[in-house]
C-alpha cells in the first residue's frame, strides 16, 4: 500500500437533522499490511535529539531507533534495567561506588553503517555535555560524573554559550578524566560520588549513542565538523539530529512530518537477532497525529488503525468496568499496570511573559492563592469522570510504590469554604491585587490539546475558582469581573510555552527517567530542577536535603530526607498534586508480542511486535 493511502484513511460522520438518525459513512475500511503498524495518538515529539528531547512521545520514538548501554527487560514491567544492550555484560563498579567499568558489544554498526565502539560511547557523552540543553535530561548524566557539576554549575547561571560554559565545558573534557576508553570495547565512568542509580540514569534515552560520523557529517558550520568539536558549537539546540537521527537500534526514521505522522521502517542489519515470536515482522511503522478521540476511535473499531490513543475520559465507550474487559471483540484493551507517571498543576510563582511580551508576577507568587487553588480542585468528580478509576490520586512528588513516598503526606481535597478562605488572605496582599489588574482580572488554565484528560481537569479548577469568588464570603474589593479560562495548545507548541513561562498556571505530567525518587525529587524540588526552574520554586532547605538524600545509602536516614521535602512542599503549595496515572491502553486483538507488554519505563517497542490477521 502506497504512503498516502496509509495516510489519508477519511471517516465522516452525518447526523440527519430531525431524523432521530445518525448515519455513519466511510470509505471502504482497509486495513494496514501485516508488516505495518499504524498507531494514532496526539501531539508531536519535541526533538529528534535524544539528548536534548525530554518528553515521553519523543522518548518512544527514540527507543526503537536509537539504544543504550543497558535496557529494560521487554516482557515485564520490571524497573531495574539489567538487560545488556549496548554491553556486553553487567557493569563492574568499584568497591567505593565511584568507578563503572563496562564491557561493550562489538560487531555492532549504526544505521550508516559505521561501528560503534567504546570511543562511539564517550563522544555521545560529551556531545551531550556541551549542548547542555538547559530543559532537557543532560542534567542527569552530569551530576554524577566527575567533574560534572562545573560543567552544569556554568550551563545553569551563565548559559551553556558562554565563554564561562565554554571554559568549564573544556577543562573538564581535558582534565577530568571521568570518562576512560580503555580498548574498543571497554570503558570507565568515574564518578563525584557514590550514586546508586547511575546505570537507570544513563539508561533514559539522554544516554543512547548516535553515530559520530553522521553527525560531524551535518554539522551546521565547518568549524565544529570535528570529532574533537563534536559536530555541534556550545549549547547549539538548533542543530541537524534535531530533526533526523542516526541510531543502533531496530528501526530507521525515514519520514517526519510535525502535525501529521511519523514513518519508521525496520533497518535491515540490525545487529540483535531476537528469539521473540515475530520479531523484526513489523518493517513500516507509521504515528500519525490525530487530535479527534471520536476519528481515533472510529478507526480502530474499522480496523484501519492498529492501535490508538484512548483517553480514560472515554473509557467506558470501549472498557466494561465490572468484567474489567473490552466491550469491542476486535479490541483489546490493557489495564492493571502500575506507572510512576505523575500529574500535576505548576503554579508559576515569578514573572510570566504575555503573548505580547509584557511581564506580569505571576498570581501564583502568593502562597495563599496557590492553597486556594489546591482546595478549590474537586479530586473525587476528577477521578470519577476524566480518569474513570485508573489513578491514585496524588501526594507530593514521590509516587505511590516507590522509595521515599510518605503515606501520611498532607493530601489537599476539595473545600470550597477553605478555598474562600485562603483567597481572602490572598486578598489582603496589594501586590496579588495589583497582578490580578495587570492580568485584566482573567486567568487562563493551559493543557496541550488532544489531551480531553488535562481538558477536564482545566475546566474543573476552573469552575471551582469561579465559585471561590462568587461565594459570598470572598472578598472581591477593588476587582473588576474575574474570569477564569481554559486554552489548548498543540504538545510542542505548549512545552515551549512551559519553557518560556509564558503561562502563570499549566497541566501537565511527569514520567520517570529512572525508577529512584531522585528522578522526582530533582525536577520537582531542587532549585536546578527541570519544573522547579519553570515555576521558579527554590527553597534552601529543600536543595539542602536533597544533596544529603542523594548521597545518602542507609535508607532510613534517607528516609527521614525525603520526608522534611515532603512536608515543605505540602506546605509551600508550589504544584496541585492531581493524580497517579495507571494503565489503560487499546489495540486490535491481531496485535501480539512482547513489544506491547505494560513497564512503566518505556512505551511500544515495535521490534517485538506482530500480527496475525484472522482467515476469512
Amino acid at each position: 500500500m502506497e504512503r498516502n493511502q496509509l495516510l489519508a484513511i477519511v471517516v465522516i460522520v452525518v447526523v440527519v437533522a430531525g431524523a432521530g438518525v445518525a448515519f455513519v459513512f466511510m470509505q471502504q475500511p482497509t486495513r494496514p499490511p501485516e508488516n505495518t503498524l499504524i498507531w494514532e495518538t496526539i501531539g508531536n515529539p519535541d526533538y529528534m535529539d535524544p539528548h536534548m528531547n525530554y518528553e515521553n512521545f519523543g522518548s518512544t520514538v527514540h527507543y526503537n531507533i536509537y539504544e543504550t548501554l543497558y535496557t529494560y527487560p521487554w516482557d515485564s514491567a520490571v524497573t531495574d534495567p539489567s538487560v545488556p544492550l549496548l554491553a556486553a555484560s553487567a557493569p563492574v563498579m568499584s568497591a567505593d561506588g565511584l568507578n563503572y567499568t563496562i564491557t561493550l558489544r562489538s560487531g555492532i554498526t549504526f544505521h550508516d553503517g559505521t561501528p560503534f565502539n567504546a570511543s562511539c560511547v564517550k563522544w555521545n557523552f560529551e556531545r551531550a555535555m556541551k549542548i547542555f540543553y538547559l530543559d532537557g535530561p543532560v542534567w542527569m548524566l552530569a551530576e554524577p560524573i566527575l567533574g560534572g557539576a562545573a560543567v552544569e554549575g556554568a550551563a545553569y547561571s551563565e548559559g551553556p554559550s558562554s565563554a564561562e560554559f565554554k571554559a568549564a565545558f573544556d577543562d573538564w573534557v581535558a582534565n577530568s578524566s571521568a570518562i576512560i576508553v580503555i580498548d574498543e570495547t571497554h570503558i570507565r565512568f568515574r564518578l563525584a560520588e557514590a550514586y546508586p542509580p547511575f546505570i537507570a540514569a544513563m539508561t533514559y534515552e539522554v544516554g543512547a549513542v548516535m553515530s559520530p560520523t553522521y553527525v560531524i557529517a551535518h554539522a551546521s558550520d565547518e568549524a565544529w565538523a570535528t570529532w574533537e568539536d563534536y559536530g555541534t558549537d556550545y549549547g547549539e539546540d538548533d542543530n541537524y539530529m534535531t530533526e533526523h537521527t542516526c541510531g543502533t537500534g531496530p528501526y530507521m526514521l525515514t519520514n517526519w512530518v510535525p502535525d501529521q505522522y511519523i514513518e519508521l521502517d525496520l533497518f535491515t542489519d540490525y545487529w540483535r537477532t531476537s528469539t521473540n515470536t515475530g520479531a523484526g515482522s513489523l518493517e513500516k511503522i507509521f504515528i500519525r497525529t490525530n487530535e479527534d478521540v471520536n476519528g481515533r476511535s472510529l478507526n480502530l473499531r474499522a480496523g484501519t488503525t492498529d492501535t490508538c490513543y484512548w483517553p480514560t475520559t472515554n473509557a467506558l465507550d470501549i472498557w466494561n468496568n465490572v468484567t474489567d474487559a473490552s466491550t469491542d471483540p476486535n479490541i483489546f484493551v490493557s489495564t492493571g499496570g502500575a506507572s510512576y507517571t505523575v500529574m500535576f498543576f505548576g503554579f508559576n510563582m515569578g514573572d510570566f511573559n504575555t503573548t505580547d511580551g509584557t511581564v506580569i508576577r505571576s498570581p501564583y507568587a502568593n502562597k495563599a492563592f496557590r492553597q486556594a487553588s489546591s482546595y478549590a480542585f474537586d479530586y473525587d468528580a476528577f477521578m470519577g469522570a476524566a480518569v474513570n478509576g485508573f489513578g491514585v490520586q496524588a501526594k507530593g512528588p514521590i509516587p505511590l510504590g516507590m522509595f521515599g513516598y510518605n503515606s501520611t503526606s498532607y493530601q489537599a481535597y476539595y473545600n470550597i469554604t477553605a478555598a474562600v478562605e485562603f483567597w481572602n488572605v490572598a486578598m489582603t496582599d496589594p501586590l496579588f491585587v495589583e497582578t490580578l489588574d495587570d492580568m485584566d482580572y482573567t486567568i487562563t488554565i493551559y493543557y496541550n490539546s488532544g489531551n480531553t484528560v488535562r481538558e477536564q481537569g482545566s475546566l474543573l479548577l476552573a469552575d471551582g475558582l469561579s465559585l471561590v469568588i462568587d461565594h459570598d464570603d470572598a472578598n472581591t474589593t477593588g476587582l473588576g469581573t474575574m474570569t477564569f479560562n481554559t486554552q489548548a495548545l498543540e504538545w510542542s507548541n505548549y512545552l515551549d510555552h512551559i519553557r518560556d513561562r509564558s503561562m502563570p498556571i499549566f497541566f501537565v505530567g511527569w514520567a520517570p527517567d529512572y525508577a529512584d525518587p531522585d528522578n522526582y525529587v530533582y525536577p520537582f524540588a531542587y532549585h536546578l530542577g527541570t519544573y522547579s526552574q519553570r515555576i521558579g520554586f527554590n527553597n534552601s532547605v529543600v536543595n539542602a536535603n536533597y544533596l544529603l538524600a542523594k548521597a545518602e545509602d542507609d535508607p532510613d536516614t534517607r528516609m527521614g530526607y525525603y520526608n522534611i521535602i515532603n512536608d515543605i512542599c505540602a506546605d509551600e503549595s508550589p504544584y496541585l498534586w492531581v493524580y497517579q496515572a495507571t494503565e489503560f491502553r487499546t489495540w486490535r486483538a491481531w496485535m501480539h508480542g512482547d513489544g506491547l507488554v505494560y513497564n512503566p519505563m518505556h512505551g511500544f517497542y515495535f521490534y517485538h511486535m506482530y500480527k496475525t490477521y484472522p482467515t476469512v
